[in-house]
């Protein structure tokens, strides 16, 4: 498999609390994770989110749904410890993880919170993750409609995040894992500006992947960039790993 990431803290946060993991050579993992908690508490909850998940895979043979589980489940129990006992974060702090995991011909996804995780297949892009937010809640009961989501006052809202409880229940999904595949995992302040069929359009385009990731940014750059903005793709392509 081979890995590319880009990052941008957008036009208007000071700081970027999103992060990222790329796969070290030999791992098949990559993540994304969106903090929350202002200043200090957000970029502090999606690093060690990203910390504690990374190396709790670490050197696990094959991907595995009670390891997966038990990952979050530590990279939650390390943020919430965090907020109690650190004053500055007192307030409370969190994040989204998002994650996918891949063997030869399977692969397992992980999920918790508003970032979301796409497969391009057979030139198809669906997303798979569904968003843990007060807004989607509202589209599932049919109170709003996906459009007045994107611009709902409570679309930031999300139910379910890492680093809030002493416990958390993440999605786990297991597909087969098909040669062609490619996963885009992003975070909200990609999927908030630019819709499922633009991004399908940038994947399927002939430039390079980090290209494709440069658009996507741009894109949403383009229509105001209020929050962070961090995308991933990860490919079936030979070994190596490019971050931009």
């Amino acid at each position: 498999m081979k890995a590319y990431a880009l990052t941008h803290v957008g036009n208007v946060r000071p700081i970027n609390e999103d992060a990222y993991y790329l796969p070290r050579p030999g791992e098949t993992f990559a993540a994304v994770a969106d903090g929350m908690g202002g200043h200090l508490a957000g970029e502090v909850a999606s690093a060690l989110a990203i910390k504690v998940f990374s190396e709790t895979l670490r050197g696990t043979a094959k991907p595995d749904e009670s390891r997966m589980h038990e990952a979050v489940a530590r990279a939650n129990l390390a943020i919430y410890e965090e907020a109690l006992n650190d004053p500055a974060h007192k307030l409370g702090m969190g994040t989204t993880l998002t994650a996918v995991w891949f063997a030869a011909d399977y692969m397992l996804m992980s999920h918790v919170g508003d970032s979301r995780a796409y497969l391009l297949r057979n030139r198809a892009l669906m997303q798979l993750s569904n968003d843990h937010s007060l807004v989607n809640e509202m589209v599932e009961k049919g109170e709003i409609t996906p459009q007045q989501a994107l611009t709902h006052p409570q679309r930031n809202y999300i139910t379910r995040a890492l680093g809030t409880q002493a416990t958390v229940q993440p999605d786990i999904l297991r597909l087969d894992y098909l040669p062609g595949d490619v996963w885009l995992l992003c975070t909200d302040g990609l999927s908030n500006y630019v819709r499922n069929l633009e991004i399908a359009e940038i994947l399927l385009r002939e430039d390079s992947w980090q290209e494709k990731l440069r658009a996507l940014i741009d894109k949403a750059l383009s229509r105001g960039g209020g929050d962070n903005i961090t995308a991933v793709a990860v490919t079936g392509e030979e070994d190596g790993l490019n971050v931009g």
